[in-house]
């Protein structure tokens, strides 16, 4: 069985050009893929496209061998960390709920639940922030916090939209380090959109390429 599958897909969005020539490919194994080219070329439309936030222009795209579900939630297995936070500034939300809607919206928390939020805040640098609003936190520390969130839902499947671009040297591997525990030994299913691979090469299990020629508006992917 497939964790992911799709067939002749293009991506792009409605009545703009397409960003894709039509392309096939299938995932039937744990790991971590990259999903690497330049920028404008498609690759976060892409992990939208399979996410399902955005409709393929042709072609279509498979979950465990079935349909894009209509809404994801925790019992799915899904989680995605997106390149910007969606938090409205004017709501106020502390750390620790935000991190809590990882869980779904109709969890039972625990204290051994309360006590796994302290702990991966405790890991990720974000140690006495649970309290804080997750509005006052940094761009690299929303950014840890988010990581949480989604990690925190164990999830066989994990997309990221440039996670790396606003973390420190030292985060960027400890979150390369958690990526390959959870591909290795929990099963997980990654994709990982960034620019900042290239002292990564050892984690990668697969490259997805997005190539464009100067004189063309349409990249060739290669899986």
């Amino acid at each position: 069985m497939s964790y992911l599958s799709w067939s002749n897909l293009v991506v792009g969005y409605p009545n703009k050009k397409s960003l894709t020539n039509p392309f096939s490919g299938e995932i039937t194994f744990p790991g971590i893929y990259a999903i690497v080219g330049q920028n404008g070329c498609g690759k976060s439309t892409l992990l939208k496209t399979w996410l399902g936030l955005i409709k393929p222009l042709k072609g279509s795209v498979l979950f465990h061998d079935a349909p894009i579900p209509t809404a994801h939630n925790i019992s799915q297995g899904i989680a995605y960390v997106p390149q910007f936070h969606a938090v409205n500034r004017y709501f106020h939300i502390s750390v620790c709920d935000f991190i809590k809607q990882g869980k779904g919206p109709h969890y039972h928390f625990t204290q051994n639940d309360h006590q796994e939020i302290i702990n991966l805040l405790s890991e990720w640098q974000l140690s006495g922030y649970e309290n804080r609003s997750f509005h006052e936190l940094s761009g690299g520390q929303k950014t840890r916090a988010m990581i949480v969130r989604a990690i925190i839902s164990k999830p066989k499947m994990l997309f990221l939209d440039e996670p790396l671009a606003s973390l420190d040297v030292c985060c960027q591997q400890q979150l390369m380090d958690t990526l390959e525990e959870l591909a290795q030994e929990h099963k997980v299913c990654i994709f990982i959109v960034d620019h900042h691979l290239e002292n990564f090469k050892s984690y990668i299990t697969k490259k997805i390429s997005f190539t464009r020629k100067h004189d063309q508006e349409i990249s060739t992917v290669v899986l």
